[in-house]
C-alpha cells in the first residue's frame, strides 16, 4: 500500500510541476532581454554615434534586432523569432560567428556573457522574440 501511495504522491507532484512549467510567462524582450543587452551591448551599441548604427539602449534594442537584417551577414537576421541559430545576434554573443568578433568586447578582446544571460538571450529567440 505505501508503495501505492508514495507512485501516486510522485505522480500528482510531477504533474503540479509540469503545469506550473506551462503556466510560465513566456520570457520578453522588456522584462527579461533588455537589462541584459544594455549592460553588455550599448557601451558600444547606444549614444549619438553607436557601433555599426546600431543602437541597443534603454527602450530601443528591440525593434533594431527583431526581424532586422544584419550588416556584416546580409542574408542573417539580427534576431530571427524562433531560429538561434539564424540569429546572428545569438552567434555574436556565443562567439560562434564566422565573420566579424564575439561580442560583447573589452580593452582586451571579447568576453562571453554569463551563462545564465546566454540561457535568457536563446530561450527568448526560442520562444519567439517578445516584445
Amino acid at each position: 500500500m505505501k508503495g501505492k501511495q508514495l507512485t501516486l504522491v510522485v505522480l500528482l507532484v510531477a504533474g503540479v510541476l509540469a503545469v506550473a512549467a506551462l503556466a510560465q510567462a513566456p520570457l520578453s524582450y522588456a522584462k527579461d532581454v533588455e537589462a541584459i543587452i544594455v549592460k553588455a551591448c550599448s557601451e558600444c551599441h547606444g549614444g549619438d554615434n553607436p557601433k555599426k548604427g546600431l543602437d541597443l539602449s534603454q527602450g530601443k534594442g528591440f525593434e533594431r534586432l527583431v526581424g532586422v537584417k544584419s550588416q556584416e551577414v546580409e542574408e542573417m537576421l539580427l534576431a530571427k523569432a524562433g531560429d538561434p541559430a539564424g540569429s546572428y545576434l545569438w552567434l555574436k554573443v556565443t562567439h560562434t560567428a564566422t565573420q566579424g568578433k564575439g561580442m560583447p568586447r573589452t580593452l582586451f578582446g571579447s568576453k562571453k556573457l554569463p551563462q545564465a544571460d546566454l540561457d535568457v538571450i536563446q530561450n527568448w529567440i526560442i520562444q519567439g522574440a517578445n516584445p
